[in-house]
C-alpha cells in the first residue's frame, strides 16, 4: 500500500478535478461535479468492500456490504459541495480522512460497524440553507420546505434531490435519531490562523459556534440621481450601508469575545449609475458560541434594521434562512482524540470552532468529536486554500487511532 501522505494527496486532488471551469473550486450540491466527486468516493470505498445507499435527503451513506444497516455504526464524513470559487481542501479533507479510516480498517475485525458519510449542501451555495443535509438526516427539514428552497434557476432542492436518483418518499422520517448512531467524528481544516501561528499539528475542537443567518430586502423609489433632492428620497443602498454598519458594530459590542456579524452578499437594482437605489438584497451572518448571546444579537439586528429602514421610507422583508445551536462537545469523544493524538506524537491543542459544520447537528443525536488541521496563512473558501497533506495525513492518523478504540 502507498503511503498515507501519497494516500491522501491523489485522494484530494483526484476530488479536485470535479469543477466547473473558473478560479477556485466550482462544485454546487447535486450537479455533474459534485455526482463525479461522490461517484469517486463510491468507487475507493468499493475497492475496500464498501456498498453506498442514498438518503431520501441526498446524502450519501457507505458501510461494508452485508453490514446490518440497523445497527449503529461509528460515523466520519463531511462534505463534499463547494462554495463559487472555492478551495479544494474544505469539507473534502473529512471525507478522505473517513475514507482513509475505512482503508486501514479494512482487514480488522470490529464489533462496532463503521460508516463513511457525504452529506448534501452544507455550504448552501446552491440553495441558501446551510447544513440541509444534515439538517433533513436528523428529522430538522420537512419535505415541503425542500420544495420551497431554490436556485437561482428556480430548480427546488427537492428537485434536485430526485435528480440525482434518491427517493424523498421518505423524506420526512429522520435517518438518524438518538440511539441511531455510536459517534460521529469529522475532521476538517482550521479555516483560520491559531493553529499554523502556534505551531500544533492538529486542533481538538472544544465547541462548535451556533448561526443564525437572514436574508434581506430593502424597497424604496427607484428614481433620477440628479434630479430627486436628498430629503424627500428612499434609496435602499443607503439604508443598507447604514444596516450593514450597525451589524459591524452590534457584533463588535457583544459581550463575548467569540461573536461575529458579516454581511457577505448584496445585489443592489437597479446598479445604474444615474439612479437612486429602488431595491437592494443583503445576507445577514451572526455567529457566537454562547447562544444567548446569538439570540440577544439577532434581535438588536433584525431591529436595527427595521429602524433604520422605517426612518428612511423603505420597507424592509427579513427573513431567517438557515440557523444551527451552539455545541459543547461531549467528554468522550473529545478525550478519545485527545489519547489518539497523545499517541501518535503529534503537536496539538483544545480550540473552539468559529464555523459551522455538520457536527453541529449531527450533536443532537450522538456524541460529536470533532479535529481541525491547519489553514495556511487562514485562507479559506477561496482558491487560496491550502493545507499541507502532511498536516492532514497526520489528523487522519489521530482520527483512525481515535476511532478504533470505539469499533474494535
Amino acid at each position: 500500500m502507498e503511503p498515507l501522505t501519497r494516500r491522501i494527496q491523489r485522494d484530494i486532488e483526484q476530488v479536485g478535478r470535479f469543477t466547473k471551469p473558473g478560479p477556485g473550486i466550482n462544485r454546487l450540491s447535486f450537479t455533474a461535479e459534485h455526482m463525479a466527486a461522490v461517484d469517486y468516493v463510491r468507487r475507493e470505498l468499493g475497492a475496500v468492500g464498501y456498498e453506498m445507499r442514498v438518503t431520501p435527503h441526498g446524502s450519501f451513506r457507505f458501510r461494508k456490504a452485508g453490514c446490518d444497516w440497523s445497527k449503529p455504526a461509528v460515523v466520519s464524513g463531511s462534505h463534499l459541495d463547494a462554495v463559487p470559487n472555492g478551495g479544494r481542501f474544505d469539507g473534502v479533507v473529512g471525507v478522505v480522512a473517513a475514507v482513509e479510516v475505512a482503508r486501514l480498517l479494512a482487514q480488522q475485525p470490529c464489533r462496532v460497524p463503521y460508516e463513511v458519510i457525504v452529506f448534501s449542501e452544507e455550504e448552501g451555495s446552491r440553495f441558501g440553507g446551510v447544513l440541509t443535509g444534515s439538517k433533513a438526516a436528523i428529522g430538522l427539514l420537512r419535505r415541503e420546505q425542500a420544495a420551497q428552497l431554490r436556485d437561482a434557476g428556480n430548480t427546488s432542492l427537492l428537485q434536485a434531490v430526485e435528480s440525482s436518483g434518491a427517493d424523498t418518499t421518505d423524506w420526512d422520517r429522520a435517518i438518524f435519531r438518538p440511539g441511531d448512531v455510536e459517534a460521529y467524528f469529522e475532521v476538517h481544516i482550521e479555516q483560520s490562523v491559531v493553529l499554523e501561528e502556534k505551531g500544533f499539528t492538529v486542533g481538538v475542537v472544544t465547541g462548535i459556534t451556533g448561526i443564525k443567518q437572514y436574508k434581506v430586502r430593502l424597497t424604496g423609489v427607484a428614481n433620477h440621481a440628479g434630479a430627486t433632492p436628498m430629503p424627500p428620497r428612499h434609496d435602499s443602498l443607503a439604508t443598507a450601508a447604514e444596516c450593514i454598519l450597525a451589524i459591524e458594530s452590534i457584533a463588535r459590542q457583544a459581550p463575548g469575545a467569540s461573536a461575529v456579524g458579516t454581511v457577505g452578499y448584496l445585489v443592489n437594482s437597479p446598479n445604474v449609475t444615474n439612479v437612486i437605489p429602488g431595491e437592494t438584497f443583503f445576507s445577514v451572518d451572526l455567529r457566537d458560541l454562547d447562544m444567548d448571546s446569538l439570540e440577544s444579537i439577532s434581535a438588536s439586528v433584525v431591529s436595527r434594521i427595521r429602524e433604520t429602514a422605517e426612518r428612511r421610507g423603505v420597507a424592509a422583508d427579513i427573513k431567517l434562512s438557515g440557523e444551527a445551536r451552539a455545541v459543547l462537545l461531549p467528554d468522550r469523544t473529545r478525550i478519545a482524540l485527545l489519547e489518539a493524538a497523545r499517541a501518535a506524537g503529534v503537536r496539538f491543542m483544545e480550540m473552539p470552532s468559529g464555523a459551522g459544520h455538520d457536527a453541529n447537528l449531527m450533536a443532537l443525536v450522538t456524541d460529536v468529536g470533532m479535529l481541525f488541521v491547519p489553514s495556511v496563512g487562514g485562507r479559506s473558501h477561496c482558491p487560496e486554500e491550502l493545507t499541507s497533506y502532511e498536516d492532514i495525513a497526520a489528523g487522519t492518523d489521530v482520527l483512525y487511532r481515535a476511532i478504533k478504540t470505539l469499533v474494535c
